[in-house]
């Protein structure tokens, strides 16, 4: 019997089973799979070549036995129904049915086990055998989660693997956020699936504005566990105001009345949650703010180093940042703030990209002009190259307004990797009716080779991130 192929050829579309024709051995033989062509040389070695089978035709014919009583060798008990089972399949599937059926376990002889399960796990149980014999399961949005449930309780990988995909496909995006927030964050970050919990997140994060701020999510935000409110404060994909509110309701977090051994540990916590606020991301004036609190007044230490940080990257020109490396931190990373700043970060979904086109982003800024007024601009990314005649990496910054006078600003535009910026360039230009545009030459530090490589080091899970950030010069 074969095992189970590998998580990475499993399908989330449902597999039509081949039919089975009665092939005669001698057909069998001539339907292998050679790993690559004979030399003499192997073909005259001991060992041999590497031939396969048909899989798919195995485990068809696997199925025939699964809830069949014919060699079957224990019976399952769950929530009063019978199914019959083979001891090698539970055992090549899960290490959990390896350990209960091996000697050691007291019951080991016995010929009928009772599982005990949840209700809803109850129900799909047939769903969850059949697949330790099919290496095949039809799912909904119903049925997920108690068979995902299943599969971490005997640890059947590739199970979870199926689940965990299919939720973050095709049920998280499409729930309501409540129910995203109830079922799937919390099971996620109870058994710490790091897929589910990065899925649920991003959902959460374009209304996190709402999330931290509204009567409606107060429960739900002052109820997380601390480990939950730091899986969001480390996202970089948050929708939200700015660093600030963030702050604003991490404090509202530490504090809450309804929740004493929090406040009994206020400090442990709040050494904690410092890690992950991204103080150099506030303004002067906010800085300030948090200063006269009441809750750094009493840990003064604890944000002697973040403040440090902050001030420094506000005091420094956009070039004098690019030069030191404490800038490259998770601290420096953009979220999607949502108000009018001097910087933005974007995101290109790479895969998606065409070859020699162009990707825009349209972004505003405040302008240190007066009257208060915005200024318009345009990032202009060739992730697949420029053109036939130039394959390069350009990143081109347009001004998008008419000029009465010249506009002299800094730039500096960064890769951004998980958790680190890898990359910078930096330079200086005057915009102008007749000048309104400045190529970074960010294609002088990386190249299109190096984005187009297998396991990019300049990609996110497909993800291009960029984020810049504008500076007005005398």
């Amino acid at each position: 019997m074969a095992s189970p192929p590998n998580i990475q050829q499993l399908s989330l579309q449902p597999v039509q089973p081949q039919a089975d024709h009665g092939d005669s051995p001698t057909q069998s033989l001539l339907n292998v799979s050679l790993t690559s062509s004979p030399s003499t040389l192997s073909l005259s070695s001991p060992e041999g070549i590497d031939c396969y089978g048909n899989e798919r035709q195995v485990l068809t014919k696997q199925t025939k036995f699964f809830n069949n009583e014919a060699l079957s060798d224990i019976i399952l008990t769950v929530g009063g129904n019978k199914f019959y089972a083979h001891k090698f399949i539970l055992v090549q599937c899960s290490d959990v049915f390896e350990r209960m059926l091996s000697e050691d376990w007291s019951n080991s002889e016995k010929k009928e086990v009772e599982l005990v399960e949840e209700n809803e796990c109850v129900e799909v149980f047939p769903r969850f055998l059949k697949f330790l014999y099919s290496c095949h399961i039809k799912l909904n949005m119903d049925n997920t989660l108690p068979v995902l449930i299943l599969a971490d309780k005997y640890n059947v990988t590739s199970l979870r693997q199926v689940c965990t995909n299919f939720a973050c496909s095709f049920i998280i995006p499409k729930l309501q956020l409540k129910d995203v927030f109830h079922q799937w964050f919390q099971y996620g970050t109870k058994c710490y699936h790091k897929q589910l919990i990065t899925s649920c997140v991003n959902v959460l994060a374009e209304k996190m504005d709402e999330v931290i701020g509204s009567v409606e999510w107060e429960q739900e935000w002052i109820t997380l566990d601390r480990d939950q409110l730091v899986e969001f404060l480390r996202s970089s994909d948050l929708i939200v105001k700015d660093e600030y509110e963030l702050w604003k309701a991490a404090v509202k977090w530490l504090i809450s009345s309804q929740h004493q051994a929090r406040l009994d540990n206020l400090e442990t916590n709040l050494q904690e949650i410092v890690k992950y606020i991204r103080f150099p991301m506030m303004a002067p004036q906010q800085l300030c703010e948090i200063e006269r609190a009441e809750i750094v007044q009493k840990h003064p230490e604890l944000f002697q180093k973040p403040f440090l940080l902050a001030y420094k990257y506000h005091a420094l020109t956009l070039t004098g940042r690019a030069h030191e490396k404490c800038f490259t931190s998770p601290a420096c990373l953009l979220r999607n703030y949502t108000d009018l700043r001097w910087e933005k970060r974007f995101v290109i979904h790479y895969p998606s990209c065409q070859r020699f086109n162009e990707i825009s982003e349209r972004f505003s800024t405040r302008a240190s002009s007066l009257p208060v007024q915005v200024w318009d601009w345009e990032l202009k990314v060739f992730p697949k190259g420029f053109s036939s005649n130039a394959d390069d990496f350009r990143c081109i910054l347009y001004s998008n307004l008419i000029l009465d006078q010249p506009r002299p600003i800094e730039y500096l535009l960064s890769i951004v990797g998980k958790d680190e910026i890898i990359h910078s360039v930096y330079g200086r230009k005057s915009f102008s009716k007749t000048r309104y545009t400045a190529d970074t030459e960010m294609d002088k530090k990386v190249g299109v080779g190096e984005l187009a490589q297998s396991n990019s080091p300049y990609l996110v899970d497909d993800k291009l991130i960029l984020q810049i950030s504008l500076k007005p010069v005398d």
